[in-house]
């Protein structure tokens, strides 16, 4: 079973489905309905970045606890280096679109250290935990309650949503919006935080739903 590969699968879903919603729910606010084709871009493009960082972080969380050590202030370093690597390959790849982003680290740094940091301990902590058990639900549910998985997968997302906020402030858009940027970056800000509450919500219930029907299952055998 190749735990990394699934555990990068999972992520990448999840990430996927997160964008997909915020696109979704931003249709619904008359702000947006001039602007979405160029926030559209923009998130797509953002969101095949934090999954290729994602991964990365993943793998590295695997490597260390295959040498039985645990992730430090070098790999986070490291993998803050790769993803300045990674934000220039997309950028020259955002050229083609519509959009046009402008990345200020001292706006993002903190938000993206502190996402890798949850990143590398909880993969670092699943892994270790599924090399004693065949499922990852049920490493899962050996490792957090389900009150701190849901807090896991909610702050995961927030996270990214606070990026996502201020980097779109530097999304190029028509000079007839710019006196309303503000409330623009609010509202991508406060839909990302609602669409991830809701999903984190969604997928703990699968995982914590499907154990407590096997464990129900066994105790009636």
């Amino acid at each position: 079973m190749d735990k990394v590969r699934i555990l990068c699968a999972m992520d990448g879903g999840m990430m996927q489905e997160f964008s997909a919603r915020t696109i979704k729910r931003l249709e619904d606010h008359s702000l947006f309905r001039l602007l979405l084709p160029v926030f559209r871009a923009f998130l797509e493009i953002n969101v095949r970045k934090e999954i290729e960082k994602d991964r990365l972080a993943i793998m590295r969380a695997a490597a260390t606890q295959r040498a039985g050590g645990t992730p430090g202030p070098a790999d986070v370093e490291a993998l803050l280096q790769q993803a300045r690597e990674i934000d220039q390959r997309f950028l020259r790849e955002a050229a083609v679109f519509p959009v046009n982003i402008r990345i200020e680290y001292r706006d993002i740094e903190s938000f993206r250290r502190r996402r890798v940091e949850m990143l590398l301990a909880a993969a670092h902590a699943l892994f270790a935990r599924w090399e004693t058990m065949s499922r990852f639900r049920a490493a899962v549910t050996a490792q957090y309650t389900r009150d701190e998985f849901e807090a896991l997968l909610r702050e995961i997302m927030q996270i990214y949503g606070a990026e996502t906020r201020a980097l779109s402030r530097s999304v190029r858009i028509p000079s007839l919006f710019n006196l309303a940027r503000d409330s623009i970056t609010d509202t991508v800000n406060s839909v990302m935080t609602g669409v991830a509450a809701d999903l984190a919500g969604e997928l703990t219930r699968k995982v914590y739903r499907r154990v407590t029907e096997s464990r129900a299952g066994s105790r009636t055998v």
